[in-house]
């Protein structure tokens, strides 16, 4: 549980710097919902690098969200790095 609180600490400061990041969600769990730019596109993206999120844009109060469940630390750096990518 601790891991995961703290990946779960890390992985929204880094989300945060991130401009295609538009909000992110208060969470309690094991996974962040963020409000981006283009979930669509983005989502797209990610699944052709081979990192699955959840895509929640077509979900009534969720639209142009991705939902992120926290992974290991180097699951989360793919994904951080990917995202990073694509500003």
């Amino acid at each position: 549980v601790k891991a995961l609180l703290l990946e779960r600490s890390k992985l929204i400061t880094e989300l945060e710097t991130l401009s295609l990041v538009k909000r992110i969600y208060p969470t309690d769990a094991n996974f962040v919902l963020v409000k981006v730019d283009d979930a669509n596109a983005i989502y797209k993206q990610l699944v052709e690098k081979g990192i699955i999120v959840r895509n929640r844009n077509n979900v009534t109060l969720c639209e142009g969200c991705l939902r992120i469940t926290i992974g290991t630390p180097s699951e989360n750096k793919q994904l951080l790095t990917a995202l990073q990518q694509m500003v």
